[in-house]
């Protein structure tokens, strides 16, 4: 997938093309069905299939009335996006003076950088200033410049609507099984090992500390997770807290990586959290920690299916 800037668009060489925009935060089913519609309908035209994105997202800019942190990374949603098939991924640098223009100046550029023969978005698209224009004006305006324009319906699973807002209040719950379902995949955590202080090497149960300054979207607790670090996985336990046997006041995310003996310092650690094994919890002494900590590698263990 070929990654342009929006502002390159004039010197990006692309004769024609099919389209959507998205912030795609958490490319979650809806998301997916989107790029199939898309990149079906490119192929049949004989069209470069793109999808426009926003970094930061429009909530991490007006983080004063939304959560600012998005569902994913930046980079696993390019990578995300990949896996679907979309040819070209074009990037706004999203501000408030960006975010100050009209649906039609925002388009009058798409279609000089991009010159769309057709737009697929979903049921509940809206853009512009104030996100005022809706798809009844998309819709006059792709007819009156020649865009063939799709509409897709909600994706529904189990009964429920498929959104980036129901996602979050699932992950906020710590229900990750069912964030999965509607993410299409689980949810991911990615950052850079920092050192920590060092007791879990001193208690015989190592860890990668991750540095992370955002909200959380999960809440802390103890999860049973894969580690992906340099294209390899492995079984992960990893504390989401604030060590209250210890007594710290700074949130901490730590991985516990069965069988896994490298120096992670300073790599990208990728933690795929499958399931919240129990609340974080404060012990009356080191011991019945390290006992605790032996029954939750065992309870994940169980649920990742390893030995």
């Amino acid at each position: 997938m070929r990654v342009i800037d929006f502002d390159q668009l004039a010197s990006a060489g692309i004769p024609a093309s099919g389209i959507t925009i998205g912030a795609f935060d958490g490319v979650h089913l809806g998301h997916r069905e989107i790029f199939r519609a898309l990149t079906g309908l490119c192929a049949q035209r004989k069209v470069r299939s793109v999808a426009i994105t926003f970094q930061p997202l429009p909530r991490e800019v007006f983080g004063a009335t939304q959560k600012k942190i998005a569902i994913l990374s930046f980079e696993e949603r390019k990578r995300r996006i990949a896996t679907c098939g979309i040819d070209i991924l074009v990037v706004i640098h999203f501000t408030r003076e960006f975010a100050g223009q009209s649906g039609g100046e925002f388009m009058a550029k798409v279609r000089a950088g991009l010159h769309p023969r057709l737009m697929v978005v979903g049921h509940d698209f809206s853009f512009g200033r104030g996100k005022k224009d809706d798809l009844n004006w998309l819709s006059k305006y792709c007819a009156r410049y020649g865009i063939e324009l799709k509409v897709l319906k909600a994706v529904k699973r189990a009964g429920e609507i498929v959104s980036s807002s129901r996602i979050r209040t699932l992950l906020n719950r710590g229900e990750l099984e069912a964030a999965a379902r509607f993410l299409g995949e689980p949810y991911k955590l990615e950052g850079t090992v920092v050192r920590g202080h060092h007791r879990g090497k001193g208690l015989g149960i190592a860890t990668a500390n991750l540095s992370w300054k955002k909200e959380l979207m999960v809440p802390t607790g103890i999860y049973a997770a894969w580690a992906c670090y340099n294209h390899e996985r492995w079984p992960a336990v990893v504390n989401i807290g604030y060590n209250p046997t210890f007594g710290d006041q700074q949130l901490s995310i730590e991985a516990h990586l069965l069988g896994f003996t490298k120096d992670l310092y300073g790599k990208t650690l990728r933690l795929s959290l499958l399931k919240k094994i129990r609340d974080e919890k404060k012990f009356e002494n080191v011991e019945d920690l390290v006992g605790r900590i032996k029954k939750d590698i065992a309870v994940a263990k169980a649920h990742l299916g390893v030995k």
